[in-house]
């Protein structure tokens, strides 16, 4: 039986194979810290003469705490790229078995006892690539993002194709406006994906007509948040009444910013006022700005707060200096008597 051994007396002047999926799919998207750790822990992985590192030196060596490193071994390890087994069971923060698995195997679902993951099998991406239209689709999203994208993120992006029945164009369409919006996050592009669903839409045309009522809702509702000095995205009640107003009660713009105005004498605007005013007119028949100008003057307390009438003062109410009436005097007379009086010809 022979053995063979590879003598080296310096591990710095070797060299570690790292996988070029792992720089392609996994580095891009993982926080540089977890970067870090993963390649530290592959150069002893690797390592002929010393394969054993504690948690407290490689904090030590990459300056990060402890609870980060165990933090980047746990998210490797849900990545499916690492096997973790602690020497305690009793405490998963202790340090472990650092496995580190073959990411072509895992790419290529070559698996010894794990069993197959069925609709998030990596085969499934290498399948669907082979279809030219998804493949120019994965392509076009991975330079709309500027970088590779994740097996999840690439699972994600298949999962629309087969659960909303969207088209490769659909989707490079639903990831180019978020992206024009600098909205990339995957939650934010899954909340758009379900609207997009919700809305029917299912080829590029639908995409785009709603895309254009989209904005044109949006103008609507900015104009209101803007001519109160909202600063912000209104809420989602605040919302449900703006899209009361436009498009329930189908008023225009020139009617909804009238309510607005109504709250120009308070210190604060609030929708719930403006929502009685605009329900107000809803249930009274008004559509139109005439009707409605019509009415106010009819009805002039109901333009603005300030302008309903002053309570007129009950009996038990004191007296105030607006409550007295303007004395006349006759200048001429109190002269008279002035002089009279300065001459003692008037009495007290």
């Amino acid at each position: 039986m022979n053995l063979f051994r590879f003598k080296s007396n310096n591990e710095d002047l070797g060299q570690t194979i790292v996988e070029n999926l792992f720089i392609s799919h996994y580095m891009p998207f993982a926080p540089a810290d977890y970067v870090k750790v993963y390649l530290l822990g592959l150069k002893y992985s690797q390592s002929y003469v010393n394969n054993m590192l504690s948690t407290d030196t490689i904090a030590k060596t990459l300056g990060i705490g402890r609870n980060e490193v165990h933090t980047a071994w746990k998210y490797w390890s849900e990545q499916g790229i690492i096997k973790l087994y602690p020497y305690s069971q009793e405490d998963v923060e202790s340090d472990s078995t650092v496995e580190y698995l073959s990411i072509k195997e895992v790419m290529l679902n070559i698996k010894g006892e794990k069993k197959s993951t069925g609709k998030y099998d990596p085969e499934r991406i290498i399948n669907a690539r082979g279809n030219q239209n998804t493949k120019a689709m994965f392509d076009s999203l991975r330079k709309l993002f500027g970088r590779e994208l994740s097996p999840n993120e690439l699972f994600i992006f298949l999962d629309w194709m087969e659960d909303y029945n969207f088209p490769s164009d659909v989707i490079k369409l639903l990831v180019e406006e978020c992206v024009s919006r600098d909205k990339k996050e995957m939650p934010y592009l899954k909340q758009v994906a379900k609207n997009w669903f919700d809305a029917g839409i299912d080829s590029v045309d639908k995409a785009k007509q709603y895309n254009l009522r989209h904005k044109e809702k949006w103008q609507k509702y900015n104009k209101v948040l803007s001519f109160l000095r909202i600063n912000r995205q209104p809420t989602s009640a605040e919302e449900e009444m703006l899209q009361k107003w436009f498009y329930t009660f189908e008023y225009n713009e020139d009617i909804v910013l009238k309510a607005c105005g109504l709250t120009a004498s308070t210190l604060k605007p609030s929708f719930t006022y403006i929502d009685s005013i605009l329900t107000d007119w809803h249930s009274k028949g008004l559509a139109h700005m005439q009707e409605i100008e019509a009415y106010l003057i009819k009805n002039p307390s109901k333009t603005e707060r300030s302008s309903r009438p002053e309570k007129k003062a009950s009996g038990n109410q004191k007296p105030t200096f607006n409550n007295f009436a303007n004395r006349k005097y006759d200048t001429k007379l109190l002269k008279e008597n002035l002089i009279k009086k300065g001459r003692g010809e008037l009495s007290e």
